[in-house]
């Protein structure tokens, strides 16, 4: 699975480049064309963000895009989605959701690759393929305020989150080791690393309720000895998490 996180890269480097050009661009009728191509990738962007929250049990607020800037006259693509309660969210749901972008878009960057040169179809479907793979790399870029929110949920518990990072890491190892993603014939390459995706959350979800599991298991063992209780250790317990956030009078983060 090298070549997926090599895909990631690569679509991470187009969309900085991209992105930097875009911002460049002065000339009328260029400008018009590519802030078109600019709102599509940003609406990618935000429904990434909303879809994968809901996915990954993140509560979301308000899904904002907007084709013109913040003053309702210049033209300035761009969005939103709000998130209200970030401090509850684990590092790797954060981080995953943060993340989104770039995940959807290099997958859907992958399919309308096969679209164009590996699908029988007509050529205005490749040419609309051609398009919508430009307006990927504008939008699949994570912004500074996603970046900046990784950051925040994990310096809240960093212990829990190295804990996470542990667990995703296991998780990675065990798939390369033991699953063959080719046991089912899919039609599109690009399924294959989505199965990739889904065999990496089972085998994070499985490790995590089994070190819950031994963790119990031990407690129960030294109760029956009547012996001191060890308490687990705290970093690995959400509780500890929920019940010491404060509320706090500010805004609602957003992605």
């Amino acid at each position: 699975m090298i070549e997926l996180y090599l895909w990631l890269f690569t679509m991470l480097l187009a969309s900085i480049v991209t992105s930097s050009w875009y911002r460049r661009i002065h000339t009328p009728g260029y400008q018009v064309v590519f802030n078109i191509i600019a709102f599509i990738g940003i609406f990618v962007h935000e429904m990434a963000h909303y879809i994968l929250g809901n996915l990954f049990g993140v509560k979301t607020g308000k899904v904002k895009v907007n084709y013109r800037g913040y003053d309702k006259k210049m033209v300035a693509p761009h969005g939103s989605v709000g998130v209200p309660e970030f401090e509850k969210n684990s590092f790797v749901q954060m981080f995953v959701i943060s993340f989104a972008p770039l995940f959807v878009s290099t997958f859907l960057f992958m399919f309308c690759l096969d679209v164009i040169f590996r699908i029988q179809t007509e050529n205005w479907v490749k040419v609309v393929a051609i398009v919508f793979c430009v307006s990927l790399f504008v939008g699949s870029e994570p912004s500074g305020q996603d970046v900046k929110l990784v950051g925040i949920v994990f310096n809240k518990d960093p212990s829990y989150s190295l804990y996470q990072i542990f667990l995703v890491m296991l998780s990675g190892i065990l798939v390369w080791l033991f699953v063959d993603l080719y046991f089912i014939s899919l039609p599109f390459e690009v399924l294959y690393y989505i199965e990739y995706f889904l065999f990496l959350a089972l085998f994070y979800y499985c490790l995590k309720l089994s070190f819950w599991g031994l963790g119990k298991l031990y407690k129960i063992i030294r109760k029956i000895f009547k012996k001191t209780m060890i308490s687990s250790p705290k970093a690995l317990t959400r509780r500890r998490r929920f019940q010491k956030f404060r509320k706090v009078e500010e805004k609602e983060a957003q992605w």
